[in-house]
């Protein structure tokens, strides 16, 4: 018997089907392919069988002895909304086939078929069955809250590993560096370690280290008192302080300057922290989390980054591998965002279509999951049918000949972007290198980044 993924085994598919020959060879069939499966004859002992409440899967044919296959879909619509059904027919039915896939099955097969497609298919529906479960788990749209096992990360073996060490060091106050392309989920993964620590109930204060002006790094992060410098109107709190209790994240922590990461690293050693122009030390009780996309072992030889400070933050380390290098969590994704854009929306969709799916398994996915969420979105915003077609992803992609000519404006945009996005890519994601090749400041880059929507 072939094992199956856990959370596809424990599913139970119900076969109607009058044909005994026919019945017992697929109800053998899928038992040895590790399916749980019970089989009918007729829509009465079909019913029977769905009043226990524990069917995940219906393969039905459409000629039934007492009733159709048409009959049993619009009962299973009217009592067990939302319950697959995949539907048999022969060839001569096959318009009637089509009209139920129409009205919501997810699935048809034309007699005499193939065993092996056969079971491609029940396998195929069972295993988006068991991505919807998966996903379900989840709570909230944004996917920043999720169950011990769910897989909000991905279902593959790199993310699941990921999340069980998030679940191991819960205990632990220990610092954790996260690293991996952009786009990959450094934050949402950061976000998980918080919501699944002892420190869930604290607060969790996120900063993009790139985004604050070099000259106010140390004001943002451990405050000032008021008259501390030009500009200083009034006292404030760093977030280092409004984390206490809590977990705070620093996010490009490479674009932190040199003589911030001094004072970074004696609140680290010392757990206390200054205000600007102040000499009162406060106690911190704060856990520190820290992403990068940059080599950090190339900026210390560089001299850019402290050593010192690297090894105070890269107590626990979490490489997330590029989505390209976890192929298996492309589908599982792109379905749970098509979900989450349908609720947004307010679209009835019931999935994405097996081409699409294919055709998504075969980008490169340069941008990782922001790319493959971008996708979806627009993907959905261009549906208009109740699922998710190959040419909804393709509509977008105009042939260059066919686009209009920009104005002077916007090419001047379209260069921008290209040259930072160049830049970026240059100087690995470093974005005080990026605005030096430029020519720009730090802070004139970041805006420009903000204004044209640059994810780094």
């Amino acid at each position: 018997m072939k094992t199956l993924d856990t959370s596809i085994a424990e599913l139970q598919v119900l076969l109607v089907e009058d044909d005994e020959i026919m019945r017992v060879s697929i109800e053998d069939r899928l038992r040895i392919e590790g399916v749980c499966v019970v089989a009918a004859a007729d829509i009465a002992t079909a019913k029977a069988y769905l009043r226990r409440g524990d069917i995940d899967l219906i393969v039905t044919d459409i000629r039934l002895p007492d009733g159709s296959g048409a009959d049993l879909f619009q009962k299973i619509s009217e009592r067990y909304p939302g319950t697959p059904v995949i539907v048999m027919t022969a060839y001569g039915s096959v318009p009637q086939a089509v009209e139920l896939v129409k009205a919501g099955a997810v699935d048809y097969l034309t007699k005499p078929f193939e065993m092996d497609a056969f079971v491609s298919r029940v396998q195929r529906s069972l295993s988006r069955i068991a991505d919807a479960r998966l996903a379900g788990e989840i709570t909230g749209i944004d996917g920043t809250q999720f169950k011990a096992g769910s897989g909000v990360l991905g279902k593959s073996t790199e993310m699941r590993r990921i999340e069980r060490l998030i679940q191991r060091i819960r205990d632990t106050d220990s610092s954790v560096m996260i690293t991996g392309e952009s786009g990959v989920g450094k934050e949402v993964v950061a976000t998980l370690i918080h919501q699944n620590s002892q420190r869930a109930n604290g607060p969790h204060i996120k900063i993009n280290c790139a985004a604050i002006p070099a000259s106010l790094v140390e004001s943002e992060l451990f405050g000032h008192e008021k008259g501390s410098f030009t500009g200083a109107g009034q006292q404030r709190i760093g977030r280092f302080e409004q984390a206490s209790g809590g977990t705070i994240f620093l996010d490009e922590i490479a674009e932190i300057p040199t003589e911030t990461q001094v004072k970074l690293l004696r609140v680290l050693q010392e757990r206390i922290v200054e205000r600007v122009g102040s000499g009162k030390s406060i106690v911190l009780d704060v856990r520190i989390i820290t992403a990068t996309q940059v080599d950090l072992e190339k900026a210390i030889r560089e001299g850019t980054f402290r050593s010192d400070l690297f090894w105070r933050l890269n107590v626990l380390h979490i490489h997330i591998p590029p989505l390209r290098e976890r192929i298996d969590d492309v589908v599982y994704l792109a379905r749970l965002f098509a979900s989450r854009q349908a609720a947004e929306m307010g679209k009835t969709i019931t999935g994405i279509s097996p081409e699409a799916e294919g055709w998504l398994l075969e980008q490169s996915y340069p941008g990782n999951v922001r790319e493959l969420r971008n996708m979806i979105e627009r993907a959905m915003a261009l549906c208009d049918g109740t699922r998710l077609e190959l040419h909804d992803f393709l509509s977008f992609e105009e042939e260059p000949e066919l686009r209009e000519a920009p104005s002077l404006k916007g090419a001047v945009k379209e260069a921008e972007i290209h040259a930072i996005h160049a830049a970026l890519l240059r100087n690995d994601g470093a974005i005080a290198k990026a605005a030096k090749a430029l020519g720009v400041s730090r802070k004139n880059l970041w805006e420009k980044m903000k204004r044209y929507d640059i994810k780094n």
